[in-house]
C-alpha cells in the first residue's frame, strides 16, 4: 500500500494491523475517552470562553499523539531476543518524550489565547488513561477474562 492509494488514508488508527497489542488499544481509547470528558467538564465550567476547552483538549492531544508514536515504534517489534526489545521500548520512549516537548513548544508558541490550566488539565486527564488502562486490566484479571 502506498501512500498515494485511497487505502492508506481509509484506515483508521485503532486497527488491529496496526496496533496489535490489546492493551495499547484500550489505554489509548481511555486517553481520548478521558480527554473528552475533561472538555465537556470544562464546558460547563468556563460557560461560553471557548479557549478552555480547546486547552483542553490541546493538552490531550499532548499525551496522545506521542502515545499514538510510542505504539507505533515499540510494536514494530513483536517477537524478538530481549535487549532488542528493550531497545525498541527506549527508542519509542525518546521519541514520546521529544514529541511531548515540542508539541508543549510549539502550543505555547503558536496559541496566545490559552487556558494554561485547561492545556494541564486535559493532558493530566489524558495521562491519567495509563492508570486506568492498568486498573481495567487488573480488573480483568481477577474476574477471569
Amino acid at each position: 500500500m502506498t501512500l498515494s492509494s485511497p487505502q492508506a488514508y481509509n484506515r483508521s488508527i485503532f486497527s488491529d494491523s496496526d496496533m496489535i497489542n490489546p492493551d495499547a488499544k484500550r489505554v489509548l481509547r481511555a486517553q481520548v475517552r478521558l480527554t473528552l470528558l475533561a472538555m465537556l467538564v470544562s464546558v460547563l465550567i468556563a460557560g461560553a470562553v471557548p479557549s478552555v476547552p480547546m486547552s483542553v483538549l490541546i493538552g490531550g492531544l499532548c499525551a496522545i499523539l506521542p502515545a499514538l508514536l510510542y505504539v507505533r515504534i515499540a510494536g514494530k517489534v513483536q517477537r524478538a531476543a530481549p535487549p532488542e526489545l528493550m531497545r525498541a521500548h527506549y527508542q519509542a520512549e525518546a521519541v514520546k518524550f521529544v514529541a511531548t516537548v515540542l508539541l508543549f513548544a510549539g502550543t505555547f508558541a503558536f496559541f496566545k489565547d490559552l487556558s494554561v490550566a485547561g492545556l494541564f488539565a486535559g493532558y493530566i486527564a489524558a495521562t491519567s488513561g495509563y492508570w486506568f488502562g492498568l486498573l481495567s486490566n487488573n480488573r480483568d484479571q481477577r474476574n477471569g477474562k
